[in-house]
């Protein structure tokens, strides 16, 4: 899939929040100062981990990406006033790595391996008054695990656990007077080298890195 192709997907994606703000009432459910909110949604990594990863510019073009994935996970927010709030944010997601190379007919031929993700992090949510939009914006880790980090940590000094920030939009969409969906889109960014490479230093240089994740859950009030 073309790059293009791609950022027109997320974008589209990413505007799920506002549609939804356009279609729902807009007098929100009464919102409590404490809620718990389990999440379910769609991890996609926004771009490639590393390209001639095996660092021998040999014209095989090895590459390393991770995969588009289910993910779950939970929010604990507090309330602050109407428009302020901060919250606590835990998810998972097991995106698998492939790994691959460009053939002679320009085709890769690539295998994927088992891996998973652990975002966590904090965040402060601000609601414009008299919408039912927030704004996202915090920091916290991207922590890569499973089979195939295992075996890359075990064969390098790659450190799997890197310092994120946290950009993101929601909306809060009221389904009924005592049943409301949170709906988010929300991008973790950050620096990793993977480590793919060969020899004695398999570093492939720390790269940018931008992963976005879409979610909706549904807010349980924890008391008034």
């Amino acid at each position: 899939m073309s790059l293009i192709k791609r950022m027109g997907r997320v974008m589209a994606l990413a505007g799920l929040p506002v549609v939804a703000a356009l279609v729902v009432p807009s007098g929100a459910q009464a919102q409590s100062k404490f809620e718990l909110t389990p999440v379910a949604g769609s991890f996609y990594p926004l771009s490639t981990m590393c390209t001639n990863c095996n660092n021998n510019n040999d014209g095989t073009d090895y590459r390393g990406v991770q995969l588009n994935s289910v993910a779950v996970g939970g929010a604990l927010s507090y309330w602050v006033s109407r428009t302020i709030g901060v919250a606590a944010f835990v998810g998972w997601a097991p995106s698998r790595i492939q790994e691959d190379t460009l053939g002679v007919l320009g085709i890769r031929d690539g295998i994927s391996i088992k891996g998973n993700l652990l975002l966590a992090n904090a965040r402060l949510l601000f609601r414009p008054a008299r919408t039912n939009l927030h704004f996202i914006v915090g920091g916290g880790i991207v922590k890569r695990g499973g089979e195939f980090w295992k075996f890359v940590k075990d064969n390098s000094n790659v450190k799997l656990t890197s310092p994120a920030g946290i950009l993101g939009i929601g909306v809060r969409a009221s389904v009924t007077p005592k049943f409301a969906l949170n709906i988010s889109a929300e991008a973790n960014i950050y620096s990793f080298d993977p480590h793919f490479g060969l020899g004695a230093d398999p570093s492939n240089g720390s790269k940018l890195q931008a992963d976005l994740l879409v979610s909706v859950g549904i807010p349980i009030a924890l008391g008034h």
